[in-house]
């Protein structure tokens, strides 16, 4: 579905995103050396909506949050499509990243991410990710929720890339669940939206703008199963985490047709 594009939309939002970026690197640089977890938490999830408010995006939960015990760590595995999906899990339940070294190198957003409690691994290091596993493992065990993206690369968010299993380690050492989550930016006739999607040569900076020129978006965070990491090895975990996340993906598609058609009556009427 082609969106028209609007450049007074796009310049409005392109400067309200600008100004809640220096917004958040002010908030770190001021605030967090001297804020408890729960206060800087609590801060990254308010900054969060609010950037993808900006963007014109609206998040729907699909699940129930609110059940997930707050008083425990827990490892939470996602698949990967955009940029933004760290800004919509975040909107939901704001936790800690696993993310590839070269994110800090990003404009801005890389300055933001790296102070905000990410842990960075080196995906060319092997020794790297062994040292990481003990690093989650102990933020796991003192009560801290950790995501990750075990496919290690973004997708168009059709389909799921093989897991890595390597970091499944640190739920099993921690003795803490594994919670699964599955992100989709859908648009109103059920198809998925290019446009956030970060994937093969297109850049962070032609995302942006194809977001913020759609009058406006939504992104879904299905609320999936939570495994127990005390009765299954690293490959097991991963294996079902993944079988978790593809089913949600596969029951979506088959609704996109129910959708499209309630859209077409609709657009039609």
């Amino acid at each position: 579905m082609t969106q028209k594009r609007n450049p007074l939309l796009l310049a409005w939002r392109m400067s309200r995103v600008g100004w809640h970026l220096l917004s958040g690197c002010t908030q770190i640089a001021v605030y967090f050396g001297n804020s408890s977890t729960e206060q800087k938490q609590r801060r990254i999830q308010n900054w969060s909506a609010q950037l993808l408010n900006m963007c014109g995006m609206q998040v729907r939960v699909v699940g129930d949050i609110q059940a997930i015990p707050k008083d425990t760590g827990r490892f939470w595995v996602s698949n990967h499509v955009s940029w933004l999906d760290i800004f919509a899990i975040n909107a939901v339940q704001p936790m800690r990243f696993v993310g590839k070294d070269d994110i800090q190198t990003w404009p801005v957003i890389g300055w933001l991410v790296a102070r905000s409690d990410t842990i960075f691994i080196s995906r060319s290091n092997r020794a790297a990710a062994l040292a990481a596993n003990d690093i989650i493992g102990n933020a796991l065990q003192g009560g801290a929720n950790i995501a990750i993206f075990p496919e290690g690369t973004s997708t168009d968010g059709h389909q799921l890339r093989p897991f890595k299993h390597s970091l499944f380690q640190a739920p099993i050492s921690a003795a803490v669940p594994v919670q699964t989550l599955c992100v989709r930016y859908p648009l109103p006739n059920g198809d998925l939206n290019p446009a956030p999607a970060y994937h093969g040569d297109i850049s962070l900076w032609q995302t942006l703008v194809a977001l913020l020129q759609q009058p406006q978006s939504v992104v879904e965070v299905h609320i999936l199963s939570a495994l127990d990491s005390t009765s299954m090895s690293r490959q097991q975990l991963s294996a079902h985490a993944q079988a978790d996340i593809a089913q949600c993906l596969e029951q979506c598609a088959q609704q996109v047709v129910a959708v499209q058609e309630a859209y077409a009556e609709t657009v039609t009427s």
